[in-house]
């Protein structure tokens, strides 16, 4: 049958009544929606679905599966020019999956259905596709490799991310997406995602081998977009997902003003295959990615669960996510043509093994630039799980805040800032311990390209505890910067085999010029003290440098050096003062 949405067939006054009863609650419960850009309540649903009764659909004439109405009916916040808005430019079309036939009880697969529905809403011009409460059985196409094609202009809204779901059937093997356009590069502008959960079903769709989401084409994306601006997706649930990635928006040059915020990723990974992941992808331009909920299936050591957040390009923003139990918090990654202006701020990190990771590649056409600049890293709560992780990590080093060591491009104007760090569930020895060395709370090093420069660098106000190796450990050239008014609690906590100077406080390496190490409170409360060393100074100075008021206290009563060198030619330049 051929569904006719462009105009309303009247059959009765009172289904006309109804469907555009229920449809004002939609829009009327969008109005309710905070603005893209305010602070909200991690895991709060956008209010429109909700309100809508048990088994409401949106339309009730069999001849008029669709409503259409005046665009008077939007409200006031969804009628504007919202840079991540889509209902600021869809369509006025409202229809319920299940006036398409879709049966909602997770037995019947429903593909065929949701289908029907998108692609009528699609031929209108856009609206919603609202899925009353229930279960809505999909299944992968062999031919296109994904279950359902959504477009441009579409809304799917639920009736609450625990009562209107898409879920995966079982035994689907490798495929593409379960969510995604037509063809990769789809346009996908003005998409939308509101108060629905995703079930990818991992547990009847296991992950065979690592070797299985390798290549472009089968990573089992729950929501995969290429192309597209003012993308939202909002109170939504994505759960049990064994993938390569949750949410992918991946296009530099094709995806802009995009919004994911206060969802919920749950039961991330396990099995018993480890391979790699990024529940949220994020290569593009104006991202918000804010107050979101991730947790993987296991805690501390799940397979599979091993980045919650990804970031490339410009203009990103990422903060007051909790995130737990995940190998890597979150990636700021320089693998893009420019990495500019990215904020990483009061998000909590619980769990892991290592916090926020820094990859500052060059990539492309940029071979001299920095490949992250006006990067700021502050306000984050990381607590680091070592021995839960080192049973699937091996010897890889803990690290709270850290530079990829292999990095090769120049990074520029870098603040790390007023961030809480802390070692928990440790034994300090075993399997990777003799490389404790370098399980650092801040750790920036390079040993591939140890002449990439940093440049403008801050790290400052942060508080460090119980690291294994030093508190801060720094080993690369800075020009402009400062390592100031920190705080490092009982460091050197680990008993492996290693050089003490390795557990001082503070250790910096590399060519400075022009960088301070001042006001930073060096603390050891132990009856035995672990720290060796306040701060061990191996650097050159070419100009300017300080060292200054920084304070030792060791309740030990063991005599410790505030301020070690390795020579005397180190301290040339170096104003110091204690």
């Amino acid at each position: 049958m051929r569904y006719k949405i462009a105009k309303i067939v009247l059959v009765k006054t009172c289904s006309l009544a109804l469907g555009l009863a229920a449809f004002a609650i939609v829009f009327r419960g969008l109005a309710t929606l905070n603005h893209p850009f305010s602070s909200t309540t991690i895991g709060k649903q956008a209010k429109p679905p909700d309100r809508i009764a048990k088994n409401t659909t949106l339309a009730t004439s069999s001849q008029a599966p669709a409503i259409k109405t005046d665009r008077q009916q939007l409200p006031a916040s969804h009628s504007n020019n919202s840079r991540t808005n889509p209902a600021s430019t869809v369509g006025e079309t409202a229809v319920s999956v299940k006036d398409f036939g879709a049966i909602g009880n997770g037995i019947v697969d429903d593909t065929n259905s949701i289908q029907k529905a998108i692609d009528a809403v699609d031929r209108a011009g856009g609206g919603i596709v609202f899925f009353p409460i229930g279960t809505y059985k999909v299944s992968i196409n062999p031919a296109s490799l994904q279950a359902i094609t959504i477009r441009s202009k579409i809304i799917l809204s639920g009736s609450g991310h625990h009562n209107s779901i898409i879920k995966l059937a079982d035994n689907q093997g490798n495929y593409s997406a379960i969510l995604a356009g037509e063809k990769p590069k789809t346009d996908l502008s003005d998409f939308a995602m509101y108060n629905i959960a995703i079930d990818g079903n991992g547990t009847a769709n296991p992950v065979g081998s690592e070797s299985e989401l390798e290549g472009n084409i089968k990573h089992r994306y729950a929501l995969r977009i290429y192309a597209g601006q003012r993308i939202r997706i909002e109170g939504c649930r994505f759960t049990n997902l064994n993938n390569v990635n949750g949410i992918s928006v991946n296009g530099e040059l094709l995806v802009s003003e995009v919004e994911i915020k206060n969802n919920i990723f749950e039961l991330i990974g396990g099995g018993s295959v480890d391979y790699d992941h990024s529940t949220i992808y994020s290569h593009a331009k104006k991202v918000k990615i804010s107050h979101n909920y991730f947790s993987s299936r296991n805690g501390a050591g799940t397979p599979g669960a091993r980045t919650a957040i990804e970031i490339h390009g410009d203009d990103q923003i990422v903060e007051n996510n909790i995130i737990h139990g995940f190998t890597n918090g979150i990636y700021v990654t320089g693998f893009a043509i420019s990495s500019n202006n990215q904020r990483i701020a009061h998000n909590i990190i619980k769990e892991a093994y290592t916090g926020i990771a820094i990859w500052s590649y060059f990539y492309k056409t940029n071979t001299t630039n920095p490949a992250i600049g006006n990067c700021t890293i502050s306000h984050n709560q990381i607590s680091l799980n070592v021995n839960d992780w080192r049973k699937l990590g091996g010897d890889t080093k803990s690290a709270g805040i850290w530079l990829e060591p292999r990095s090769d491009a120049p990074i520029e104007n870098v603040d790390i800032l007023n961030n809480q760090i802390y070692f928990t569930n440790f034994s300090g020895n075993g399997s990777g311990a003799d490389k404790d060395n370098l399980a650092n709370g801040i750790k920036l090093w390079r040993y591939k390209f140890p002449n990439a420069i940093a440049k403008n660098l801050r790290i400052l106000g942060n508080k460090i505890e119980n690291s294994l190796g030093a508190g801060i450990y720094i080993s690369m050239p800075i020009v402009g910067g400062a390592i100031s008014s920190n705080t490092i609690l009982n460091p050197g906590r680990s008993s492996g085999s290693f050089n003490d100077s390795y557990r001082a406080a503070i250790v910096v390496d590399g060519l400075f010029d022009r960088v301070k190490v001042n006001d930073n409170s060096l603390v050891d409360n132990q009856t035995a003290n672990t720290m060796k060393a306040g701060i061990i100074w191996y650097s050159n100075c070419v100009d300017n440098c300080e060292v200054k008021r920084n304070s030792l206290q060791v309740a030990s009563g063991d005599a410790l050096q505030l301020f070690r060198s390795k020579s005397s030619s180190n301290t040339h330049n170096v104003n110091f003062l204690p």
